[in-house]
């Protein structure tokens, strides 16, 4: 591994761009997925058709997440160029992921070119090439990439690691040289990375210690001198929490457990085994290992299973040779405590799923550099190191690119995820919806039975075999099921489920000829959820057919005050002028 010119450096960038756009070309067509529903396509805050402030604003601050607003603005864009043409948000996804990969080439760069490192980490260029190049074409990071509503997870990677950068720079310039302009740069790069996602919180504390790893030589003196700058640190956290979590965080980070079907305690356990799970699945990454929905068997005590109590004491185990090493091995030392930090917002006590792939995304890279420095220290031969790193880089490049052809096609995603987690109630649930738009729904009942038998609980799946029930014409068991739906306890559902029950049910009524109860049941949806255009479309025709046409007109004007492109509601709008009775009513469906 040899220094390199400028002209081999360009060469290294260019081969970043170009691995990174042939192992995602197969995705750009992979169609909107599981959350790219609720807070993409059903986001009608993004559906800017003028950018104007207004207009970006609401989409930034009411989407779904309001506390990822420049993701959220990125999927207005989106949707400005390109409405809901998938390849957009795929084209968007892969520049992002590929800008990350020549950022962290950068910063890898710089940092080993700092002095405690450079004299042991020659060339410095070679190393972080291909680093940064492992990183980008590992298959774990296909999940933060090709699903497109986790660009908030590598958009915040992407302004993080940016923010780092610029701090180093800013710390390297001489001394007639102007150092603010790159803090200046490196606040706000901090702020767009917090604006995308939550988890990148942890940036402050990882600039404090890569300042004092790399610059204050892990000086204790140091570390008492800045006591008061720290502390305002820890106040800002605070006030951070404030905001997120609410005066009270311990009932609020209670309150993210309502819906769940685990406990904090289950959860604190298991990602003991979640984390080291994730390690085994950066050194073997192949594609049968990979799933968007992982089962993963809940920590039930530390010996229950033992492996819980087994993780854990490797993990601290890991974390406390991070210390003793810290001196000597400084670079080591950094990237585990990098790994494991940030790994701890969403593997620790907040009550998010148990185990999600894209989470290693920024946690990974400091792992993948220090597994090209063993590389760089343990072979000597020239050849053969940069034969073996490339041998791997292909590999990954290969899986990565199988793993790909998988979210193509949205029966086969699905059918792969239940093939992988059969124990899974809502990956069975998400490819019956799947043939649901495929009007094949022999196949969609055959998959709503089992994820019911799995979860009786999924009030998803009660209504969505009510919809296909409905569609086969046995109204009477598709109310059954929505009925069941909204037997469901609450602490197992959310409000926007049982909204969508009452929805189904009103049209089930209605199809029955059961004006008052579909009326009633549509009015509830729309007290749970007032902003649904479909709601209002369909009880303005529930209460058109009993007669009641200022009311129904009403909804329709509401319905496409909500959704000004709602044919259905216009339709029905234009019908009543005209005829002043309900004819050829445009009934919607979920």
């Amino acid at each position: 591994m040899r220094s390199v010119s400028n002209r081999h450096q360009a060469l290294m960038l260019l081969s970043l761009v170009t691995l990174g756009i042939l192992i995602y070309s197969n995705a750009l067509e992979a169609p909107f997925c599981f959350d790219d529903g609720y807070n993409i396509v059903q986001n009608r805050h993004i559906r800017v058709t003028k950018l104007s402030f207004e207009n970006l604003t609401r989409a930034a601050f009411k989407s779904p997440m309001p506390g990822r607003p420049i993701a959220n603005l990125s999927f207005a864009l989106n949707f400005y160029f390109h409405g809901y043409d998938v390849i957009g948000y795929h084209v968007v996804n892969i520049m992002i992921h590929i800008t990350t990969g020549i950022l962290l080439y950068f910063f890898f760069k710089t940092t080993l070119s700092l002095s405690p490192l450079c004299s042991r980490y020659k060339p410095n260029s070679s190393i972080a090439f291909y680093t940064a190049l492992i990183w980008l074409v590992h298959p774990i990071q296909s999940q933060s990439v090709t699903y497109v509503v986790q660009r908030m997870n590598s958009l915040a990677a992407m302004f993080y690691i940016l923010s780092l950068l610029l701090y180093t720079k800013g710390r390297l310039v001489r001394k007639n040289e102007k150092s603010w302009p790159w803090f200046a740069g490196c606040s706000l790069a901090g702020i767009m990375a917090v604006g995308s996602k939550e988890t990148a919180a942890t940036l402050p504390f990882f600039i404090i210690l890569y300042e004092w790893y790399f610059f204050q030589d892990l000086s204790k003196a140091w570390l008492k001198r800045h006591l008061a700058s720290f502390a305002g640190i820890l106040i800002l956290f605070g006030l951070l929490a404030f905001v997120y979590l609410g005066a009270n965080p311990f009932d609020a980070i209670l309150s993210t457990y309502e819906h769940r079907d685990f406990t904090l305690t289950e959860r604190v356990l298991t990602q003991f085994r979640v984390v080291a799970y994730y390690m085994s699945l950066l050194l073997y990454p192949h594609p049968s290992r990979l799933v968007l929905l992982h089962d993963f068997e809940l920590s039930q005590s530390l010996v229950d299973p033992l492996t819980t109590l087994l993780s854990m004491g490797a993990i601290i185990g890991v974390i406390g040779l991070a210390f003793y090493t810290a001196r000597k091995e400084r670079l080591i030392s950094f990237g585990i405590l990098w790994f494991f930090g940030n790994l701890v917002i969403e593997s620790s006590v907040i009550g998010l799923e148990i185990i999600y792939e894209h989470r290693t995304y920024l946690p990974s890279m400091f792992l993948f550099l220090i597994i090209t420095v063993v590389v760089h220290r343990c072979i000597k031969r020239e050849l053969l190191k940069a034969g073996g790193l490339a041998a791997a880089m292909l590999l990954l490049s290969l899986w990565t690119y199988e793993r790909n052809g998988v979210w193509n096609d949205s029966v086969t995603f699905w059918s792969d995820v239940v093939r992988k987690s059969p124990y899974n109630a809502r990956a069975y649930n998400n490819l019956a919806t799947c043939y649901m738009e495929r009007r094949s729904h022999g196949l969609a009942i055959t998959n709503l039975k089992q994820a019911i038998h799995l979860n009786p609980n999924l009030i998803e799946a009660r209504i969505n075999m009510g919809a296909s029930l409905a569609a086969q014409n046995k109204l009477d068991q598709a109310i059954e099921h929505y009925c069941a739906a909204l037997q469901v306890n609450p602490n197992f559902a959310a409000a926007h489920e049982f909204a969508g029950a009452h929805f189904n049910l009103g049209n089930a009524l209605t199809r029955q000829g059961k004006l008052d109860k579909a009326i009633a049941h549509y009015s509830e949806a729309l007290r749970i959820r007032p902003d649904d255009a479909e709601a209002h479309n369909n009880l303005g025709i529930a209460l058109a057919a009993k007669g009641e046409t200022s009311d129904a007109l009403a909804h329709f004007r509401e319905a496409l005050r909500i959704k000004p492109d709602f044919e259905d509601a216009n339709k029905n709008l234009l019908t009543f002028h005209k005829a002043g009775e309900p004819v050829n009513v445009n009934v919607s469906y979920k």
